[in-house]
């Protein structure tokens, strides 16, 4: 059973006045249990500014890297900007690629495999630097345990700057530079930047060196706004900045990739977090998962309209794919995790021959998710499995593959998501010692938990209430959007179950009535007598327009009859 539990340890806060406007007391306190506890940071929390952004050269090894880059234009030389295959990096690569060439810098591009090379900087990248007379590689979004890969590099008298926000292993590389947030000794005053976040602040870093007016930079904060919300970093500080900057560039954005896209997912200028996160992003990421990520890159560089939507066209068809072999992985491993007894260990191992490696992390965050529990899939070859793990909150997944490493041929990524190789034979060595390392942790960590902001009534849901939550987005990890928690709400109306499985009804409290939605629960219909029926739930609150007109749905996220355990 899921636990409710509140992030209100302090009451109601009163409401306060910045720039002339009132400010109710409710959104005071979800914004002090969220640590913006004066009336300074809630004005800065409201009203982000990009002179918020960190200074770049704060970065411990950022004059290198510019001084480096900066070299490579004044000596001619020819620059490669290596990226990953998912968003984040193919994002990255097109900003760097955009703003190397607008300086007059002579840069080409390489992005591995997926299927073939796996992740990060692969040796295959360096030799095309090599056969393309490059003597500087970016590495972006990867190369922070490329130890191996940059010495090979440096015999081939090519320099490397990484450009990482990954965690660095045992060993740094022998970069010319090397700019990672995360790496322990890094001074950086945040740590939580996306793979484009980083390169980013180093083009921003290049402007500031050579003069250029920031204005043509923030132009791309399209490009950064959608490889940051997509790669699931806190939306907090500096990402918040650049996401809430970087979507109003969307909706007027002159790349022909962004009105494609908005064009071909019927989005128009509809835009927030939850549309770049799950209906732009597995479009660009889908690509990617089954064969290369060429077009999706291309869809981002092509000046050309009319082959921006041939582009856009393809990578829908090619989620539409994705959605189907995925579909078909979820059922396997569903029916897997139960006939194994896997939903009784603490990290889920499995492994099939044909599951595709492109997709088995998706399902593994699903699998995740409904059982509440770390999961890894992995694709069965002939001598080695692939895959991907999914984690929950406080298990750090990257910690517990180190604790396996002497079984790993190679993994990494964030404490909720990783990249890994094994070898097949080690299959079940690796399962029982990755669920030996999970065994030491308190068993409170596997138990579900839904936090909430604060206890609402629905006298409480004012017009001004609902102009003040919209100031939350952009939201995501870190900056949810405002959960309550409504105690004896009286169902009333005819409930009726509307799409594939989702409960539409109403709800009554203190007077006033609500339209009310609750996904994926349309078997709860059977347990519901209208006017009797009384829950407790968790909602959000959300602004609709029909026609015009604005109303007011209240989207449940967990609902039980009143009196039943598990609130408080």
């Amino acid at each position: 059973m899921t636990k409710w539990l509140s992030k209100n340890e302090s009451g109601r806060a009163d409401e306060i006045e910045i720039r002339g406007k009132v400010i109710p007391g409710i959104v005071v306190q979800i914004l002090k249990n969220r640590g913006w506890d004066t009336k300074e940071k809630i004005e800065q929390y409201f009203a982000p500014t990009l002179s918020d952004l960190h200074n770049p050269f704060l970065m411990t090894q950022m004059e290198r890297a510019v001084d480096r880059i900066i070299k490579a234009l004044h000596s001619r030389e020819r620059v490669l900007i290596h990226g990953d295959y998912d968003t984040d990096g193919i994002t990255a690569v097109a900003l760097l690629l955009t703003n190397l060439k607008r300086m007059g810098i002579d840069a080409t591009y390489y992005i591995p495999n997926r299927l073939e090379e796996g992740y990060g900087l692969s040796s295959a990248g360096v030799e095309q630097a090599v056969k393309s007379g490059c003597t500087l590689i970016i590495a972006v979004d990867c190369g922070i345990t490329a130890v191996e890969e940059v010495l090979y590099a440096k015999k081939h008298n090519i320099d490397v700057i990484i450009c990482d926000h990954h965690k660095a292993g045992d060993e740094i590389p022998e970069a010319a530079a090397v700019l990672d947030p995360k790496i322990p000794t890094e001074q950086y005053p945040f740590r939580e930047l996306a793979g484009i976040g980083v390169a980013f602040k180093l083009i921003e870093a290049l402007y500031e060196k050579t003069g250029l007016e920031k204005e043509q930079l923030y132009q791309d904060l399209d490009l950064v706004a959608l490889g940051t919300v997509v790669d699931i970093v806190p939306l907090v500080d500096e990402n918040r900045v650049l996401v809430k900057y970087g979507i109003n560039r969307i909706k007027k954005s002159k790349k022909p990739g962004f009105r494609a896209l908005l064009k071909e997912s019927k989005l128009n200028n509809r835009i927030s977090s939850y549309h770049l996160g799950f209906i732009i992003g597995p479009r660009i990421n889908a690509c990617g998962r089954l064969r290369d990520a060429k077009e999706a890159l291309e869809l981002f560089l092509t000046d050309d309209y009319d082959r921006a939507v041939q582009l856009a066209e393809r990578l829908s068809a090619d989620n539409r794919e994705r959605q189907a072999i995925e579909e078909q992985i979820y059922r396997e491993a569903f029916d897997l995790v139960s006939s194994s007894g896997e939903d009784k260990k603490r990290v889920i191992v499995l492994g099939k021959e044909e599951w595709h490696e492109g997709i088995v992390g998706i399902v593994a965050s699903r699998i995740s998710e409904y059982f509440h529990r770390p999961t890894i899939l992995l694709s069965l070859k002939e001598k080695t499995a692939k895959g991907s793990a999914r984690s929950i909150p406080d298990f750090d997944i990257t910690e517990a593959l180190k604790y396996c490493s002497r079984l790993l041929l190679k993994f990494g990524g964030h404490s909720q998501a990783a990249g890994l190789e094994i070898k097949k034979e080690d299959f079940i060595k690796f399962s029982e010692s990755i669920n030996k390392y999970a065994a030491s942790f308190d068993a409170a960590v596997f138990e579900r938990k839904r936090f909430y902001d604060v206890e609402l009534d629905l006298s409480d849901i004012t017009d001004e209430l609902i102009h003040f939550l919209k100031y939350f987005e952009p939201t995501g990890m870190a900056n949810p959007q405002p959960v309550f928690l409504g105690r004896n709400f009286e169902i009333v109306g005819v409930p009726r179950v509307v799409g594939s499985d989702h409960l539409k009804f109403a709800l009554r409290n203190n007077g006033r009535v609500f339209s009310a939605i609750a996904y994926g629960r349309g078997d709860a219909i059977l347990e519901i007598e209208p006017g009797k029926t009384r829950i407790d739930c968790l909602y959000s609150i959300h602004e609709d327009s029909f026609f015009g007109k604005k109303k007011v749905v209240l989207k449940i996220k967990e609902m039980k009859k009143t009196g039943e355990m598990g609130a408080g």
